[in-house]
């Protein structure tokens, strides 16, 4: 396992509320875009209160205007991320990590597993206590090879997205609150979605008790502002001065603008749905 204590990052915080929910992709997006910019690896937290965050695969459920119409009934907000994958759940409880990599500060580009692997190794260091197991948990939401779980639970998934310039990778983190009502959400929206279709797009039979909380398996309080200081502790974290310079610089607010024209066309079609 990797000494994260080895290698300076700087990070990024950015609580979100529904009003602003598109800037974590928007920022996820442009920061990729512009690694190549970057001074030293970067830390992404982000938070977003009440919103479940849909996949593009989520477009091709037969009832999604009803589904979406659930969602907003039972108060939640939505929007559709620019990349693949299925519905997650964000809340208060729900932390949202990702890591960029630029590729110029690394010996050798990363393949798909060592990113992976690089995050896992993170929140392992951060958290001891926690026996993380990889791989997939068939009959959680949004399920992936790269799928974190403890004692066969899933408490968080993996994706990544990468360029000529780098990688970032991408977790979110269930820290504490009502997993189980979290899974009941993405079940109800997937049965309200699919409805007697068949499931020929393979959206997930969720079970909500296939889904854990780190709270719950250290059977501890734990919020997500601790986790965050956890992740901090192992790692050096650099001034923020290239960093700021950079997200204040003409030619990153300007890829910031087109990826926000880029995320609002997606909405689009939700629009239309919901």
């Amino acid at each position: 396992m990797p000494n994260f204590k080895n290698q300076c990052f700087q990070q990024f915080i950015q609580p979100l509320s529904p009003s602003d929910n598109l800037s974590s992709f928007i920022y996820t997006n442009a920061l990729l875009r512009s690694a190549n910019d970057l001074k030293f690896p970067l830390l992404h937290f982000w938070t977003l209160e009440d919103t479940v965050i849909l996949g593009l695969k989520d477009q091709r459920l037969p009832h999604l205007s009803t589904a979406l119409n659930l969602l907003t009934h039972r108060g939640f907000h939505y929007f559709i991320r620019n990349s693949g994958g299925l519905a997650v759940v964000s809340d208060d409880g729900i932390l949202n990590l990702s890591i960029f990599y630029p590729w110029h500060l690394e010996d050798h580009e990363l393949t798909i597993d060592e990113a992976y692997q690089r995050m896992v190794n993170l929140i392992q260091e951060a958290i001891p206590n926690l026996k993380i197991a990889t791989g997939e948990i068939t009959h959680s939401y949004c399920p992936g090879s790269f799928d974190i779980s403890v004692n066969g639970k899933k408490i968080g998934g993996i994706s990544q997205r990468r360029n000529k310039m780098g990688v970032t990778v991408m977790l979110y983190l269930s820290i504490c609150g009502n997993q189980q009502e979290r899974g009941k959400l993405i079940r109800d929206f997937y049965d309200t979605g699919l409805q007697q279709n068949q499931n020929k797009w393979h959206f997930p039979d969720v079970w909500p008790g296939a889904m854990t909380t780190i709270s719950k398996v250290l059977n501890i309080q734990l919020n997500v502002p601790d986790v965050i200081q956890q992740i901090q502790a192992v790692v050096p974290l650099t001034a923020p001065d290239s960093l700021n310079n950079l997200m204040w610089s003409p030619n990153f607010i300007s890829t910031l603008n087109r990826e926000l024209i880029s995320m609002e066309r997606l909405q689009e079609r939700l629009k239309k749905e919901g």
